[in-house]
């Protein structure tokens, strides 16, 4: 796919709006580091106005909860790792530092080609089992391990599906066949004998959602925050970076 033949706005991405702002940020003052090595309160709450990802942020001012550290604001954490992996931030004497690469970063690239970085990046260079929920054990991995350990079937799946619309459970359980799954996930206790591997979550919400590589189509639930998917279709930003991954991936 040729990215002079269609239209493609990565600026249009919350993800990616909050990743070059967090690194413009840096270009303009460095950011303070915290004993164990994380961003800074003062630094965070400097940030928190300017980021397009809102929902956390707006769920923690219902409740009335105070943001206390890094981890709670996970897009931010997962920004900090994503530069830290394509070393365009470095650590020194307590703060967090654009590098010289990260300069040219932002100078010398195209929007597009800033978005498929990040995103190759994240996928071949970054350990997803750390952004995983506590799970299942499958032969020594997580989920999210046993995901990106099989993330090329999975991009080509996608990849030859276009932008049609796909049913997501057909696709999770074509999924979970494909990685033989069922023996890990036996339960008694749920419907059918079996829970569900949580590919909404180590697959979608933290991965191809967040880079607007998907589009969801949802039905409500109890709550707001309890949606189910009912199918999704993969965006012309998705079919780009999977045939990135697959054909033109140099890490």
């Amino acid at each position: 796919m040729n990215n002079e033949n269609i239209s493609l706005d990565p600026c249009q991405v919350d993800f990616f709006h909050d990743f070059i702002l967090f690194i413009k940020h840096l270009e303009k003052q460095p950011i303070k580091r915290t004993a164990t090595g994380m961003i800074s309160l003062s630094d965070i709450k400097s940030l928190l106005t300017e980021f397009k990802n809102q929902e956390t942020i707006k769920e923690f001012q219902h409740f009335g909860w105070s943001l206390r550290r890094e981890e709670e604001l996970d897009f931010l954490e997962q920004i900090k790792i994503i530069s830290e992996v394509m070393f365009i931030i470095y650590k020194r004497k307590g703060y967090f530092h654009i590098s010289k690469l990260g300069k040219a970063f932002l100078r010398n690239l195209k929007p597009i080609d800033q978005y498929k970085e990040m995103v190759l990046h994240f996928w071949n260079k970054v350990n997803w089992g750390y952004f995983s929920r506590i799970g299942k054990v499958i032969e020594g991995q997580s989920l999210a391990e046993k995901l990106q350990q099989h993330q090329n079937m999975i991009w080509k799946t996608l990849l030859a599906k276009g932008t049609d619309w796909l049913d997501y459970k057909l696709f999770c359980q074509s999924l979970s066949d494909y990685l033989h799954l069922d023996d890990y996930f036996t339960n008694s206790y749920y419907p059918k004998g079996k829970e569900n591997p949580d590919f909404e979550y180590e697959l979608f919400h933290r991965n191809l959602v967040r880079f607007s590589c998907v589009e969801l189509d949802t039905k409500p639930g109890k709550t707001k925050y309890d949606k189910e998917i009912v199918r999704f279709r993969s965006t012309d930003l998705g079919q780009y970076v999977y045939q990135k991954a697959l054909y033109e991936n140099y890490l």
